[in-house]
């Protein structure tokens, strides 16, 4: 339950940190827009560039956080019922290359050691 409470109150501070983001960004001009507060020169690019990799680094160590409580409670099992089946097969064990040119052989006309495309 503890847990639960911790997980909830990061999730809801991340989001109205996501919320935020935009009020925090503005230099106190008022003008929502980026081009318009440098008069369209298009040089407060900087600015909403930084804003936006603080945002997602963040949202990034917040959503590693949720991970970890979720493994410290015991959300990701050591010893699954169900394990995807896996097959690793070494390359000397494939099916060998018959020198058929991809499989498409001489049954269009063409001649042996010319390509099929």
């Amino acid at each position: 339950m503890k847990t639960r409470l911790i997980s909830a109150t990061i999730a809801a501070s991340l989001f109205a940190l996501a919320l935020a983001a935009p009020v925090l960004a503005d230099d106190g001009h008022g003008a929502p827009d980026p081009m318009v507060q440098s008069g369209g020169g298009g040089s407060g690019v900087l600015e909403p560039v930084l804003w936006s990799l603080a945002g997602v680094a963040i949202f990034a160590v917040g959503l590693g956080v949720l991970y970890l409580l979720k493994r410290q409670v015991g959300g990701f099992p050591e010893n699954p019922d169900w394990v995807a089946p896996i097959s690793i097969m070494r390359s000397r064990d494939l099916p060998a290359d018959d020198g058929d040119a991809h499989g498409h052989g001489d049954s269009h006309g063409h001649d042996a050691h010319a390509p099929a495309h």
